[in-house]
């Protein structure tokens, strides 16, 4: 049988060989006391390589797949004011409940299985690789578990979340509007405070407040729970985000799907149009917070998600392309035999491999992060908290832009028949090109990352990777070129500080790409110290760094604010 897990080969070294468990586990539990079920990091590890091989693997690969045209084929659909799943995907949903996956990150005093970040990146991608569609239930309810988790009173968390663990209830989150997209500052949705009309005993909130507004674009709008961004104080006192609260919706009549989108892909995923009327809601934290505090901590566990879907619908791509590359015989031979569909697959394979290398790199730090925190290590919690929020939207940028390039080529590969539904690679087309739209879209991803690169967020973690010292030869030589690159994007750095922030939001494109490129030839030479095989890809990822660091150092230096419309 198949197993999405143990067939990918990659994935399975990073978890098992590459990531620093000791380290994430020291900070996120406390062993032989308490709940925590492990004795130390090493039968906690295994229970995570267990549970990813099965069932969530082997329920990826032998059950999710096979439904994954099903579902596309049917979507989802609106009838009499209510959202119709697929019974394919109403199948796929309660074999995720019924194998205990909807709970993953939840707290195990509210019966999830509270594990790292990490491994649940790492089923995300699995289950995404399946369908993409399916993510947005999967992985979207870790998000919004966490931030009722997190910030909620006690009192909501003991209500819902053991519901969330069990997958009774599915969670949402409100934020953007038909005239605030990617501005969640302009957020006109208004929360009124009721004035605590229901008492302690009668309700498990300890205040009440009712929203107003219309919310667009909202993944699995039809969810039970909630999580929604609206204005609380007074415009004319505190506007744009400062006005800006977050609150808790428990799915009732108040709150109507107006309707649902017919969309290029995802189709087993509705994303509605939501209409508030005075609904009762429940406030998450501090008033005037919303935006700045629970937002953006929501968005960054969103934004690591989404670079994980997309590196499912990678692998999912790259699978496809192998296969159809080996089948089809043109010209008396494989088409994997021609020079340059076979360039295409290594680039493939390159791409792909530093994609996840990034991905996970990131994971295990905003694990750190999360971990410092609960811990109270203020000092360990600033440093990690800073690489996480410059890291998280780079991953998720370029997670995102290499799965749409990969994919691009793998239907190329495919010809004529990539064009066709019959074949999978026509819906994973279509599936991946919202990943670096939603949850932010590339070039929001960039204006947030540029600003912390130029002032030196991430000077200490590139510090580290260029002084690491690799013993073996080869491997040194390598990543003396990659060093020669650190100190040709460092220079661009010090050049961009002297430069107004609209034009390093121009140029941050080109500066992204530098940072991230780098720091994924580094991963990939860490990774060749631990397998063989990873050498050659290092090898060709480097090789064509220099020409495209020297590319975009020059397309930065020769920038120019102006446009050329007639």
């Amino acid at each position: 049988m198949a197993n999405f897990y143990t067939d990918n080969k990659d994935l399975a070294f990073i978890v098992e060989q590459t990531v620093d468990w000791p380290a994430i586990l020291a900070w996120k539990e406390t062993f032989g006391e308490g709940d925590c079920p492990w004795a130390d990091a090493d039968e906690a590890k295994a229970t995570f390589i267990e549970m990813l091989r099965d069932p969530v693997g082997e329920l990826a690969a032998n059950r999710i797949a096979p439904r994954a045209e099903e579902v596309d084929d049917i979507g989802c659909r609106f009838e009499n004011g209510d959202v119709v799943f697929p019974e394919a995907l109403r199948r796929n949903l309660k074999d995720l409940c019924d194998a205990q996956l909807m709970g993953m990150t939840i707290p195990r005093r509210y019966g999830g299985l509270q594990f790292p970040e990490t491994v649940y990146t790492a089923a995300i991608e699995i289950i995404s690789q399946a369908d993409a569609s399916l993510m947005n239930f999967f992985g979207l309810q870790g998000g919004i578990a966490e931030t009722i988790a997190q910030f909620a009173p006690d009192e909501l968390k003991e209500r819902y979340l053991p519901r969330m663990s069990t997958g009774e209830y599915t969670g949402a989150m409100a934020l953007t509007e038909p005239d605030a997209g990617s501005d969640l500052a302009a957020v006109q949705t208004r929360a009124k405070d009721a004035g605590g009309g229901l008492t302690a005993q009668q309700d498990p909130a300890t205040g009440l407040w009712t929203i107003s507004g219309t919310k667009r674009f909202i993944t699995n709008g039809c969810g039970d729970v909630i999580l929604v961004l609206a204005r609380s104080e007074d415009p004319e006192k505190k506007g744009g985000g400062r006005g800006l609260s977050f609150f808790l919706v428990e799915k009732n009549p108040r709150v109507r799907v107006r309707r649902i989108e017919h969309k290029l892909g995802i189709h087993g995923s509705p994303t509605c149009e939501l209409y508030f009327d005075e609904c009762p809601a429940y406030l998450i934290g501090a008033r005037g917070m919303g935006l700045a505090r629970y937002t953006a901590w929501l968005m960054l566990a969103a934004r690591l998600a989404i670079g994980a879907q997309a590196q499912g619908i990678i692998q999912a791509a790259l699978v496809e392309a192998e296969n159809y590359a080996r089948q089809r015989e043109q010209f008396g031979k494989p088409i994997r035999e021609l020079p340059q569909v076979a360039a295409m697959l290594a680039d493939l394979h390159m791409l792909a491999q530093a994609s996840r290398a990034v991905l996970y790199a990131v994971s295990e730090i905003v694990d750190l992060h999360q971990g410092a925190e609960a811990r109270g290590l203020r000092e360990e919690t600033r440093r990690y908290g800073r690489l996480a929020e410059a890291l998280t939207p780079i991953a998720k940028y370029y997670t995102t832009e290499v799965a749409n390039r990969i994919v691009y080529d793998a239907l190329q590969i495919h010809g004529g028949n990539g064009f066709m539904q019959e074949y999978p690679i026509e819906r994973l087309y279509r599936d991946v090109r919202i990943t670096n739209i939603y949850e932010g879209t590339s070039q929001i991803q960039i204006n947030w990352a540029i600003p912390r690169l130029v002032r030196g967020d991430l000077d200490d973690l590139t510090a580290a990777m260029a002084a690491h010292t690799l013993a073996d030869a080869d491997l040194a030589r390598l990543q003396e070129e990659v060093n020669r690159c650190h100190e040709i994007y460092r220079a661009v750095i010090g050049w961009l500080r002297e430069k107004d922030a609209p034009f390093r939001e121009m140029v941050g494109p080109q500066v992204i790409d530098m940072f991230v490129e780098i720091y994924a030839a580094w991963l990939l030479l860490r990774q060749a110290e631990r397998w063989e095989y990873k050498r050659r890809v290092a090898a060709r990822f480097i090789r064509r760094l220099g020409p495209r660091v020297a590319m975009n150092r020059d397309l930065v230096l020769n920038a120019r604010m102006e446009t050329i419309e007639p």
